[in-house]
């Protein structure tokens, strides 16, 4: 449930005690480590002070680095418009890695109260085409909370967002209780200010459970061919079969339906464009 300082918190199947424990020696051997929500069996060696052993971790159906959780079926990705401003390539390269893990995005625009007239209607035209579940949220005036909170039941979802977010703002509003600390931005340089220090799962309801971690400031997306990449944008990948060249990058070939598409706004040209810095991100990373 919770890693912190060498230990790891463990709910017994059935029950309501935490357990605190270590991690076996043949982990560290096996350069592997335990994750918050890895399903694990452990030994009890202090009956009285709630502590024990984990021996062995079942298989992941899923697992992320950033942030470091197991088994989560999707994930609410949460950035501001403003304050912090939004970063386009950085919600683009998160989306990106959980297409190749697997994970379901929800993307979640949150402190709504500050938004500027327009602010909505353009993040929809940007990634509407996706197909993910898009949220404007203000936790502040509790708004947009609930149809989060039907989006979250009956799953696994980690949070995660850059610093300043609103992340922890928006998990005490989907908790009903103060479960983690709130922070704010740096006036001068416009990035949020960390208030999450480490992992937590927290069950909000039943058979609903999410990840409250610490904030990311970047993403890698080297461990890709770049002739994967377009299979991990839906919107692109809905025109790439269309395209006049088998394996067309969408870049500067002829009859690319891709291009046709942006042209006539079916895909935006924002997402087009971090398609295109990454794809030439990976290519130029093969180079070397």
């Amino acid at each position: 449930m919770k890693a912190l300082s060498g230990f790891y918190y463990v709910l017994p199947e059935g029950e309501d005690t935490v357990y605190a424990c270590r991690a076996k020696g043949v982990f560290r051997k096996k350069n592997q480590h335990p994750l918050v929500g890895d399903l694990v069996t452990f030994d009890v060696t202090h009956e009285k002070d709630m502590e024990g052993h984990i021996t062995a971790i079942e298989e992941r159906s899923s697992s992320l680095i950033r942030p470091p959780v197991a088994n989560c079926d999707q994930a609410l990705v949460i950035f501001a418009v403003h304050t912090p401003d939004l970063n386009h390539n950085q919600l683009t390269r998160y989306l990106v890695m959980l297409e190749q893990k697997g994970i379901s995005p929800i993307i979640v625009f949150s402190k709504k109260d500050l938004n500027e007239e327009g602010d909505e209607e353009e993040l929809r035209k940007i990634y509407g085409p996706c197909g993910y579940p898009i949220c404007f949220v203000s936790s502040r005036e509790k708004s947009g909370i609930e149809e989060v909170r039907e989006l979250l039941k009956g799953h696994v979802t980690t949070v995660a967002g850059p610093s300043g977010a609103g992340k922890s703002a928006l998990i005490n509003a989907l908790s009903g209780r103060e479960v983690a600390a709130t922070g704010s931005v740096s006036e001068r340089t416009g990035r949020g200010k960390q208030t999450t220090r480490h992992t937590e799962l927290l069950c909000i309801a039943k058979d609903t459970y999410l990840f409250d971690t610490p904030g990311f400031s970047s993403i890698e997306n080297s461990q890709m061919e770049k002739e994967e990449l377009s299979g991990y944008f839906p919107e692109i990948r809905a025109f790439a079969g269309d395209c006049r060249f088998r394996g067309c990058a969408h870049d500067k070939e002829p009859g690319c339906a891709v291009k046709e598409a942006v042209i006539s706004g079916e895909i935006s040209e924002q997402r087009y464009q971090d398609y295109l810095l990454i794809y030439h991100e990976l290519r130029d990373q093969k180079k070397y």
